[in-house]
């Protein structure tokens, strides 16, 4: 019984670890991209010019944008503490990077 749970237990480590090399061969790497896309960049250029004149509502600035109040504070946060040169700088870096194959090598 017990050498039936490992047969599958080690069926089920390949199967991941082939998941896995398939993703990053596509580029996947698994983890939280470190930086802001260029459309959040954008957003926050935008919400800076509002932000210094508020209307009377906060939801006002922010429901436009399609953000939460929760999204909106933690921009509102980098707003305050960023300058423009600064927000522009924060976007993320592609990193290119070789994973070497017995046959292939792949670029990420």
């Amino acid at each position: 019984m017990a050498s039936l749970a490992e047969y599958e237990r080690e069926l089920i480590r390949e199967k991941t670890n082939a998941g896995l090399q398939c993703a990053r061969a596509r580029g996947r790497t698994g983890r939280r991209p470190k930086g802001y896309t260029a459309e959040t960049i954008s957003k926050l250029l935008i919400l800076r010019s509002i932000y210094k004149y508020p209307p009377k509502r906060l939801e006002d600035i922010y429901k436009p944008f399609g953000l939460t109040r929760a999204t909106f504070y933690r921009y509102a946060k980098i707003l305050d503490h960023y300058t423009d040169q600064e927000i522009k700088n924060m976007g993320i870096k592609i990193i290119t990077f070789k994973i070497f194959n017995l046959r292939n090598v792949y670029y990420l």
